[in-house]
């Protein structure tokens, strides 16, 4: 052990290995300070804006066209047109710092948004996501009932909403 620990002693003694170290260390910051440049540019810091931002008319199409595609395949509802209406913006939940204040007599209590990290961006914790109002589909088919009443309970049941909040038209 002891010729192993002189052989290290030797090494860093030197001023090759002083040298080495030197290098190893500004190429290491180098590298760090690129990384800052070029490591979130573009596809990752971009993909999760897209994750969080919503356009609802897109989120409305989507879920149209979806339904529309359920709808085509009940045997006679023939030609369909789908509307979908969307409640409510998406809802963003906050962490929050709470405060106790004063004596057992005195109850106040502040609260504020808590920060994240060094930033003054607010510690996102959750996110409820928009609910469905109301679909309005116009069917061929639904001159008859059967038709209308398996149109009713298929959009129902693809958006997790009433029956009521469903009407149906041909």
């Amino acid at each position: 052990m002891t010729i192993l620990s002189e052989g290290i002693k030797r090494f860093f003694s030197s001023e090759r290995a002083k040298k080495i170290i030197v290098i190893c260390g500004l190429a290491a910051m180098i590298l760090i300070l690129l990384s800052s440049f070029f490591g979130r540019s573009g596809s990752n810091a971009d993909s999760q804006d897209k994750i969080y931002s919503i356009d609802y008319e897109e989120l409305e199409k989507k879920l149209e066209d979806k339904l529309c595609g359920l709808i085509l395949q009940i045997e006679g509802a023939g030609k369909v047109s789908v509307m979908i209406t969307v409640d409510r913006t998406e809802l963003i939940l906050y962490e929050k710092n709470s405060k106790t204040n004063g004596s057992e007599n005195d109850h106040s209590e502040e609260t504020e948004v808590a920060l994240s990290g060094n930033s003054k961006e607010p510690l996102e914790i959750g996110k409820i996501m928009p609910t469905i109002r109301s679909a309005a589909i116009v069917c061929e088919g639904a001159k008859d009932p059967i038709i209308r009443e398996r149109v009713t309970n298929v959009a129902s049941k693809a958006l997790n909403i009433g029956i009521s909040k469903v009407y149906v038209a041909y």
